[in-house]
C-alpha cells in the first residue's frame, strides 16, 4: 500500500515531497502536472456522467496550470468548456504558463473571472495548497460567484480558501462537491471545516512511489479489529479491566448507563456506575451486568470511595452536571489518583480548577470544551486543531482527543497521533460522547489493568475513537444520520470487532 493511502500531509511537506520526486524520479513538474489534470478528468467524468457543460476556474500558479489543463482535456472531449481567469494569464510562469499556453493552441477561450458561470458543473483551480491568508480580490469574489452558482463544483488539491494545514477558512471558501487530491492526502481536508468544504474526497498518487514520501505525516486512523489482542483461554474478569463511571446527576442516569454499556461492550471485565443512589435502579434494569454504588452529597462515602479505589480505569464526567454533588464526586475520583478519562461536565470542573492532581489523564473535549480549558475562544479552537491538541497536552500533562469532524487523538507528550478516518454529521447528538468515553474507558481498563497487554493507553485511545465512528457510520447506514442515536452505536460495536479493517 501506498503511504500515501494512509497519511495524512501538510502544504509544506507536501511540496517537500513533490520536489523530491522530481529530483530524485527523472519526471519533470509539467509531466506531474499533465498527470493531475488526467487524474481530475477521470474524477469528473466519473463523478458527473453525461456531463455536456463545464466552466474552470483559474487562478494562479500549478493550482491554475491543473485547471487549464482540464479545460484541454474537457474540450477535446467535446464538452463545452468555459474558461475563467481571476490573473491575467501575462502573469503565469513556469508550469503553468506552458499549461496555459497548450490549452489555448488547442483553442480554450479565456474569459475574465467576471464573466456568468455557465457550465452545469465548476472546476475550482482558484488557490491550491499555499494559501495562508484570507483570500485577496477577484478571488474574494470569485469564490462567492461559484458557491452563489448553486451547481456541483470539483476542487482542485484543496477547495480555494481552505487551509492545508488546519483545515481552517481563511474567511470564505468554496464548497466543494468533489475534491481530489494529488500525490498526497491534504491534512485540511480530514479535519475540522476543511471536512465539510471538501465533499467526497478523491485521492491519486499519479504513480509516486513509497520511497518518495520523505516528508513526515500524520496516519489517519481506520478500524481494524486486528489490534484487539485475543482473550487468553485463562484470563479473568479482573484481568480485563475494571471501569468505574462517576456521574449522572439530577435527570441524567442515561448517560452513565450508556458509557457503562459500552465499556462492556468493548471488552471490559467489570463495570461499576458511581452516582446518584436513587439512578440505581434505573442503570441495572437497562444492563443488568452493570454494578451500581450511590455517591450522595454530604453522606459517608466510603463505600464509593473504596469502589473508585479498587477500579483500573475512572471514567468521570457522564450526565456530572455542575451541582455542588457533581463537584464532590468530580473530587472524589481526583483523589483517588487512578488513570481517569474526563469527559462532558468533569470537563468543566477540570477547568475551574485550570490543573489536575489526580492519576494519568486522560481528556475527550469537543472545541468548545477545549476552548474552557485553555481559556480561548472555540473558533480559535477550530481554527488550529491540532495545535489545541498540543497545547492541552502541555497544560493538563494528558493525552486525548478532540472530537468534531475529523477527531484528533494526541499523546502525553503532545504528539498528533492521528485523525480518524471515519464519523459523520448525524453524531451530533445527545449520549454520543457518553458512549465514546464508555468505549475508551472500557480498552483503556485492560491496559491498565494487563501491563503485559499488546495496547499501551495512547494506542488504545486511537483504536476506541476509531472504532466508535465507524460504529457510527454502521448504524447510520441502518437507520440515516438524521435518525442516528447514541444507543445505536453501542448496538454496532460486537460485529466491528469481529471484522477487521474499514476504510
Amino acid at each position: 500500500m501506498n503511504q500515501a493511502d494512509t497519511l495524512l500531509y501538510g502544504a509544506a511537506a507536501s511540496r517537500e515531497i513533490d520536489a523530491h520526486a522530481i529530483a530524485h524520479l527523472g519526471v519533470d513538474g509539467y509531466e506531474l502536472m499533465q498527470r493531475a489534470a488526467d487524474a481530475t478528468f477521470d474524477v469528473l467524468l466519473k463523478t458527473f456522467p453525461g456531463i455536456k457543460s463545464i466552466s474552470v476556474c483559474c487562478g494562479k500558479g500549478n493550482n491554475a496550470g491543473d485547471a487549464y489543463l482540464v479545460a484541454l482535456r474537457t474540450l477535446r472531449y467535446g464538452v463545452r468548456t468555459q474558461v475563467v481567469a481571476a490573473v491575467d494569464p501575462i502573469e503565469l510562469s513556469g508550469d503553468a504558463a506552458t499549461a496555459y499556453a497548450d490549452a489555448v493552441q488547442a483553442g480554450v477561450e479565456v474569459a475574465d473571472i467576471t464573466a456568468p458561470l455557465t457550465g452545469e458543473v465548476i472546476v475550482d483551480g482558484l488557490l491550491g495548497t499555499g494559501l495562508n491568508g484570507a483570500p485577496r480580490e477577484p478571488f474574494g469574489a470569485a469564490i462567492d460567484a461559484i458557491n452563489a452558482s448553486g451547481q456541483p463544483v470539483l476542487s482542485i488539491d484543496v477547495p480555494s480558501g481552505v487551509s492545508t494545514d488546519t483545515g481552517s477558512v481563511f474567511g470564505k471558501a468554496v464548497r466543494a462537491t468533489v475534491t481530489v487530491s494529488f500525490i498526497t492526502r491534504k491534512l485540511g481536508l480530514y479535519t475540522g471545516a476543511g471536512v465539510s468544504h471538501a465533499g467526497t474526497r478523491m485521492f491519486a498518487d499519479l504513480s509516486i512511489p513509497n520511497e518518495m514520501y520523505v516528508a513526515k505525516g500524520i496516519p489517519m486512523q481506520s478500524w481494524d479489529a486486528a489490534v484487539l489482542p485475543a482473550l487468553d483461554a485463562n484470563t479473568y474478569k479482573h484481568r480485563r479491566g475494571h471501569v468505574v463511571v462517576a456521574g449522572g446527576d439530577e435527570s441524567m442516569p442515561g448517560a452513565v448507563a450508556m458509557a457503562a454499556t459500552a465499556a462492556l461492550r468493548v471488552g471490559a471485565g467489570m463495570v461499576t456506575a458511581v452516582t446518584r443512589p436513587q439512578h440505581s435502579a434505573a442503570i441495572v434494569s437497562r444492563t443488568p451486568e452493570v454494578m451500581v454504588q450511590g455517591f450522595g452529597l454530604g453522606a459517608d462515602n466510603s463505600d464509593a470511595q473504596d469502589v473508585m479505589q479498587r477500579a483500573d480505569v475512572l471514567v468521570v464526567g457522564p450526565g456530572m452536571g455542575r451541582s455542588d454533588w457533581s463537584e464532590a464526586l468530580f473530587e472524589a475520583a481526583q483523589q483517588s489518583g487512578l488513570p481517569t478519562l474526563v469527559d462532558a461536565d468533569g470537563l468543566f470542573w477540570l477547568a475551574q480548577r485550570d490543573r489536575w492532581t489526580g492519576g494519568a489523564l486522560t481528556i475527550t473535549p469537543h472545541q468548545a470544551e477545549a476552548a474552557r480549558l485553555l481559556n480561548s475562544a472555540a473558533d480559535e479552537v477550530q481554527g488550529d486543531r491540532l495545535k489545541a491538541c498540543v497545547d492541552l497536552s502541555q497544560r493538563y500533562g494528558c493525552c486525548g482527543v478532540l472530537k468534531g469532524a475529523g477527531s484528533v487523538v494526541f499523546s502525553n507528550a503532545g504528539a498528533i497521533v492521528g485523525i480518524c478516518a471515519h464519523g459523520n454529521p448525524g453524531m451530533a447528538t445527545a449520549g454520543m460522547g457518553d458512549v465514546l468515553s464508555g468505549v475508551l474507558g472500557g480498552l483503556l481498563a485492560a491496559v491498565y489493568a494487563e501491563t503485559s497487554s499488546a495496547l499501551k493507553a495512547v494506542s488504545s485511545l486511537a483504536a476506541g475513537v476509531a472504532l466508535h465512528s465507524a460504529a457510527g457510520d454502521a448504524a447510520a447506514q441502518h437507520y440515516g444520520e438524521r435518525s442516528l442515536l447514541a444507543t445505536d452505536v453501542i448496538t454496532e460495536l460486537p460485529g466491528l470487532m469481529q471484522t477487521r479493517r474499514v476504510s
